[in-house]
């Protein structure tokens, strides 16, 4: 029975002996499994980041294209406008001299009118 009882407790330390050695394999197994996982998530990552970072060049290029697009609009606008305002201030003049000359001559006139007017009488 002794012998029956060492028997069972060798074979017992042995299951034990291969359950520890195949627990180690899985183990390494699934760590490995884990660091091929983290690096495939860091190469993705960092593709993502680069894609990012590649996006957001494309965005502040369009950005600048649309800023100097829009100075040139201005400066186009600014320039229409200075334009009409010398324009309206050269009407302004001209008018403002017609107005005289008309003014001088309805006076004129009238001077005239008044003149003949009395020497009719």
């Amino acid at each position: 029975m002794s012998e029956e009882l060492s028997k069972r407790l060798d074979d017992l330390h042995k299951r034990f002996d291969d359950l520890r050695v195949d627990i180690a394999a899985r183990f390494t197994a699934v760590d490995k499994r884990i660091d091929d996982l983290r690096a495939d998530m860091v190469a993705r990552f960092a593709a993502v980041d680069k894609r990012l970072d590649d996006l957001r060049a494309d965005m502040v290029a369009r950005f600048a294209a649309v800023d100097k697009r829009l100075d040139d609009v201005t400066l186009n606008v600014t320039k229409r406008l200075d334009d009409m305002n010398q324009r309206l201030t050269d009407l302004h003049g001209t008018l403002r001299i017609f107005m005289w000359v008309v003014s001088g001559w309805f006076t004129f006139l009238t001077a005239v009118l008044a003149v003949f007017g009395f020497l009719r009488r």
